[in-house]
């Protein structure tokens, strides 16, 4: 059958191409925006949005009917349904990441993987053909009586396969183990799934954890190696670590041991490197690099078990001033001669200063789990109940950030009030690298209409504060959120806080910085927080936040002045469309124009607005307004006035 080389697929905007064979030679694999899995073999493609299909699965039918769900027809979607927080498989539980067959009437989901390859649908019940039995196996979706797993010999529970006749069960997951792996415990040659031992073994012992295999195995014919095939899960065992060079082995055992990060003993399951032969706690797995630590101005870098402390340097921990160990890990300072032990610089920290009694918000409902999200809380900057909403509402701004709702928010039932989860779990109190005294989250600044001028990105804003009032210094959220050390997508260094550097991305010279002590790369507060993609009036498509172009000269289409295409700029490459940062956002980003104030030299409530040039006249000076202005909200009031003279006027 001739196939068609371009194809209009329902779930993708532009005609996807035929490719016979995809060559990934990239660090990862493209993958199908279908079924989710790696795109090798003939598949579909845009090459402008990355959007790649099986060419299997752009055949997959429009609706289909289904054992797991034998009430309704399952219809595919590209995404999952609008109003999910969260799509899962309701067979493996597993996310939907692609394609998903799904019921309008009961809400039910299922992944294209388990709704139409392996398992599959042969009329009234399912089949599945196993290497690893002589006889069909039938699905089961829930066993009456309590059955073993041939496979892990494990009790199953829920959904699996069986042989009726024979009685040989599998869980789902045993039955769709990979014939041949690559493990790290071995990577000498490949590991081969057995569901028997082999005919030369009397018995077989796992060679990670030393236990009897019972059941299936992987096993290296060449070396006699083996492991039970809950070793084999990568996983469980082989961890990353942010402080280490190496990766650690989860070992499975209670064991006694001194942790080679802290120096403190253990008596849990430890994480072992085995080439540098160290064994630490879980928690000392997770520390991070780089943490501030109260009453020292830098941030202080940890040196690991395996790195020790120069002879040049002070023994003593500058905390608890007992002498630090050689053998073990902790803190230093790389501008001082300073160290301190591990646990006592964690202990100290004040990357984010909390004090007693000082919870962000109150659930007001019974949460549960731990994990699940309360429906309905209470927030110190509101005084009503803030209620969940998971539906994305663009049109809204979060009162916090003054950035637009894009994912899940509170909202207050009686009045106008939108809040991102996220920005609901602010620090109350936090130390900013750009002043020395602690600073204190507001719900709104004092000023006229809780208006400020961020001292990070020297912007106007509305939103949350954090303030110092002893000092008059005020943050945005934005800007207030951002710590010592800074990694940007544009660089591929950390970026540390340094004073009076110019900006490499918008050329100018700023008192604080994020700089690059390896490179001449630096970035001001306001250039660092731009967002990845912006939208402008003039333009239908979203434009890109770019960083450099090899053109000679390039021109903003917004204001037709030049473009130094070493700074960077917003561009929609399919058309050609470019503009300045300040020209592609929009005028004052970040203040919530439209809502109304009492405003006392008017007797009439007053809102903010943005007015070009060529407006009305402002009441107080006669000349047009141009730009921030307060305006009277009642019909028929001409009143209006330029933001300089409000100032001049109300304070």
């Amino acid at each position: 059958m001739e196939r068609d080389m371009n194809l209009q697929h329902f779930s993708h905007r532009h005609p996807l191409i035929f490719t016979k064979e995809h060559v990934d030679g990239g660090k990862e694999s493209i993958r199908c925006s279908g079924c989710a899995k790696p795109v090798f073999g003939p598949s579909y493609g845009c090459a402008k949005c990355e959007f790649h299909l099986h060419e299997i699965c752009t055949n997959l039918p429009s609706e289909i009917n289904h054992p797991f769900h034998r009430d309704h027809p399952l219809v595919l979607l590209s995404n999952p349904p609008s109003g999910y927080v969260e799509c899962l498989c309701d067979f493996c539980d597993g996310s939907c990441n692609g394609f998903v067959y799904h019921c309008f009437s009961c809400g039910f989901d299922v992944h294209v993987s388990c709704a139409l390859l392996p398992p599959y649908v042969t009329g009234e019940f399912l089949e599945l053909e196993r290497f690893s039995h002589k006889h069909q196996l039938d699905f089961i979706e829930k066993h009456e009586e309590s059955v073993c797993c041939f496979g892990c010999k494990e009790v199953i529970s829920g959904p699996g396969y069986g042989c009726s006749r024979c009685e040989f069960f599998l869980h789902k997951k045993c039955s769709m183990l990979p014939p041949m792996i690559s493990h790290p415990y071995h990577r000498e040659h490949p590991l081969i799934l057995l569901t028997n031992l082999p005919p030369y073994y009397s018995s077989c012992a796992c060679d990670f954890c030393h236990r009897t295999c019972q059941g299936f195995i992987y096993h290296c014919p060449t070396c006699k190696f083996d492991l039970d095939i809950k070793c084999a899960s990568l996983p469980r065992c082989i961890v990353e670590a942010e402080n280490h060079r190496h990766r650690f082995i989860h070992l499975m055992k209670p064991l006694s041991f001194i942790c080679d990060a802290c120096g403190i003993e253990g008596d849990r399951f430890p994480y072992l490197c085995t080439q540098c032969q160290v064994l630490v706690h879980e928690e000392c797995r997770f520390l991070p690099n780089t943490i501030e630590i109260r009453d020292h101005c830098h941030p202080v870098t940890q040196f690991s078990f395996f790195q020790g402390i120069s002879d040049s340097c002070n023994h003593r921990c500058g905390i608890c001033h007992d002498e630090v160990s050689v053998k073990y890990s902790g803190y230093g300072c790389l501008c001082c001669n300073f160290i301190a032990h591990l646990n006592c610089a964690v202990e100290n920290s004040v990357s984010v200063i909390k004090t007693k009694g000082d919870e962000f918000f109150d659930s007001i409902n019974d949460i549960g789990e731990a994990d699940t999200i309360a429906m309905v809380i209470k927030h110190f900057s509101h005084p009503h109940n803030l209620t969940l909403n998971s539906k994305v509402n663009d049109d809204k701004l979060c009162d916090c950030c003054m950035k637009p709702i894009l994912e899940q928010f509170y909202s207050c039932e009686e009045c106008d009030i939108f809040v991102h989860t996220t920005c609901l779990e602010l620090p109350r109190k936090k130390q900013h690298p750009l002043h020395p005294h602690p600073l204190t989250l507001l719900e709104k600044h004092p000023n006229f209409g809780g208006l400020f001028f961020c001292d990070g990105c020297h912007q106007r804003c509305h939103g949350f504060t954090y303030s110092c009032e002893q000092c008059e210094f005020n943050l945005d959220v934005r800007c207030g959120s951002l710590s010592n050390i800074l990694k940007h997508k544009s660089h591929e260094h950390p970026l540390v806080f340094s004073q009076g550097t110019k900006c490499s991305a918008c050329g100018y010279v700023n008192e604080g910085l994020y700089s690059c002590s390896d490179c001449n790369f630096a970035l001001d507060f306001a250039c660092a927080s731009l967002p990845n993609t912006t939208r402008h009036k003039n333009h239908e498509h979203p434009l890109d936040l770019t960083y450099q172009d090899n053109a000679d000269q390039i021109y903003c289409n917004i204001c037709e002045e030049g473009i130094d295409p070493n700074r960077w700029f917003y561009c929609c490459k399919a058309c050609d469309f470019y503009g300045h940062p300040k020209c592609a956002s929009e005028q004052h980003p970040y203040i919530k124009l439209g809502r109304t104030y009492p405003y006392e030299a008017h007797p009439h409530p007053v809102a903010f607005v943005h007015k070009a040039k060529g407006q009305p006249p402002c009441s107080k000076s006669g000349n047009p307004c141009k730009g921030l202005a307060l305006k009277c909200t009642k019909p028929n009031c001409s009143f209006i006035i330029e933001w300089c003279h409000v100032e001049i006027l109300h304070f």
